[in-house]
């Protein structure tokens, strides 16, 4: 039997629930301020130097700066640059709180620079400092301790007790039952996994989707991931037929939620599709394709060509190389659509195209398969 070797490309709606790693880190969770740079910097300029508002003002210009670099290494300069230009004024005026919040701020540019050591230095330092405080924030050093665990883990040194840390100071900073405090244990939950330990891994994991999913709402970005996680988790440990009920369960209650987004669901049940044809479900993988086409089929286009591929992917595996041959003829007529740009994915979709074909002994067919399919590569719509 021939082996699938498309490769599926996943959406960017899709990584962002489906990602098998920790979490980004962000010390506080903001968004992005609702005035523009040049309005904090004019802000900056008018304020009144070593002043209170005048620090708020540059650490808020220096969060804006970071946001919007988007990874941009010279946006982050700038934005560390602000921030050392508040730090000296905080530490000239003894404002310790001040002080504390642009050791955090570092810290964040850090992480978004990925890197990890020095991210780790400043929180370390802000741990130390707001320790020796007469009345420590306790939110701040939950935060604290949580990007310290991520920060280890991302270097690859030992994360857990840290970890275990942060969870202990978010119960006791915003509850148990906080959505902050699902944050640190779906981490916790995610470094177990990387270690094997799965009976601890599904224990956060599953405490953190009860968090984050409040019981019937499986819409948000960190119950999605918490889903995919656990159910990830309990494949590896050999409990396929737990995992299955996991993704199934949440498929269900998202498709009851009234207003849901139809897409959203569809790229999620493509997603769970795929992860099935690993597993060995077919009959859960045809299933939920057939849920998802007809989503997919609205809007045409590359993810409903892949669709058909997987699709004739599962018939191959399960011996119907007509079926399959079918499927594959469905997703050419859309790569030929897509025009010039998908010429690659067409050719490869010919080439699997006559595989099968020769499979069933048809070597002519297959033959003039793969002269079309030499036509695309070299760049000749067919």
């Amino acid at each position: 039997m021939l082996e699938l070797w498309l490769k599926y490309k996943a959406s960017a709606s899709l990584i962002a629930w489906a990602a098998p790693q920790v979490r980004q880190w962000n010390e506080d969770r903001k968004a992005a301020p609702p005035v523009t740079e040049e309005q904090l910097e004019k802000a900056v300029a008018a304020s009144r130097p070593s002043s209170p508002d005048c620090l708020r003002l540059q650490l808020q210009l220096a969060d804006a700066q970071r946001i919007h670099a988007a990874g941009d290494p010279e946006k982050l300069d700038q934005a560390e640059a602000t921030i050392r230009a508040a730090i000296g004024v905080a530490a000239d005026t003894s404002n310790s709180q001040a002080y504390l919040e642009c050791l955090d701020a570092l810290a964040q540019v850090n992480h978004d620079r990925q890197d990890f050591a020095h991210m780790q230095a400043f929180l370390e330092e802000g741990i130390r400092l707001e320790a020796g405080l007469p009345h420590p924030n306790p939110a701040r050093m939950a935060r604290r301790m949580h990007g310290l665990g991520l920060a280890r883990h991302q270097q690859g040194e030992e994360a857990v007790p840290v970890l275990e840390k942060a969870v202990e100071l978010h119960e006791q900073a915003f509850g148990e039952d906080a959505v902050e405090t699902g944050y640190p244990l779906a981490d916790l939950g995610i470094v177990y996994r990387s270690q094997q330990r799965y009976e601890e891994a599904c224990a956060s994991l599953e405490r953190a989707l009860r968090i984050h999913g409040r019981g019937i709402d499986y819409t948000s970005p960190e119950a999605l991931r918490d889903v995919h996680n656990l159910a990830c988790t309990l494949a590896e440990s050999g409990d396929i037929p737990r995992a299955i009920e996991v993704y199934d369960r949440a498929l269900e209650c998202m498709d009851r939620i009234v207003g849901a987004d139809q897409d959203e669901i569809a790229e999620m049940q493509f997603a769970v599709a795929q992860l099935y044809v690993d597993w060995e479900h077919y009959a859960g993988a045809r299933e939920l394709l057939a849920m998802c086409l007809g989503a997919f089929r609205r809007k045409k286009g590359p993810r409903l060509a892949v669709a058909y591929e997987l699709a004739a992917n599962i018939e191959e595996i399960s011996g119907r190389y007509l079926s399959a041959i079918a499927e594959l003829e469905r997703a050419a007529k859309i790569w030929q659509a897509c025009g010039e740009e998908r010429l690659e994915e067409l050719a490869t979709n010919l080439e699997y195209r006559a595989n099968l074909l020769e499979e069933l002994k048809r070597k002519d067919s297959a033959n003039w398969l793969r002269e079309k399919a030499a036509a695309a590569r070299a760049g000749n719509p067919i």
